[in-house]
């Protein structure tokens, strides 16, 4: 069986082409898919990645909270959550996985005051610097609090 060698470096090329993981957020450029508002602070952003591997954008932990809480991402459609890691500003970071500070002393773009980390100790290193006003919660957690404001 004799193969074309340019559909097979097309189909190589397409199929890493379309990757289904984040993209970085583009900081003064990309748009909140929840808040309409321009994406600007490095700390902050979040991301969903659908299974299929749309990309939907936010300014913050709490625009992504809300999106979810609005049910337009149907169970099956669910890939990535997608959150920047404060401590290390434009890193991106699995939500399910981070850690999260709810401070008043550590202020947000939508103003819930969250923030999310990798690192556990780097969200205590943070609130301490803040006088320990805040609370550091996992994922379930972080949507609990934010689903009562």
């Amino acid at each position: 069986m004799k193969i074309n060698l340019s559909f097979l470096i097309l189909t190589i090329a397409f199929i890493f082409g379309c990757s289904q993981g984040p993209k970085p957020i583009n900081y003064g450029t990309d748009i909140c898919s929840m808040c309409r508002m321009k994406i600007m602070d490095n700390k902050f952003g979040a991301e969903v990645v659908t299974y299929k591997g749309k990309i939907y954008k936010f300014d913050s932990d709490e625009c992504l909270i809300a999106y979810l809480n609005t049910g337009t991402l149907k169970p099956e459609q669910k890939g990535q959550f997608i959150v920047t890691d404060y401590a290390h500003p434009g890193n991106l970071i699995d939500a399910e996985k981070a850690f999260y500070l709810q401070s008043e002393k550590v202020p947000s773009p939508m103003g819930a005051n969250i923030s999310s980390y990798l690192i556990k100790e780097d969200a205590e290193k943070i609130n301490a610097e803040n006088g320990n006003a805040g609370v550091i919660v996992g994922w379930e957690a972080i949507q609990q609090l934010r689903n009562k404001k």
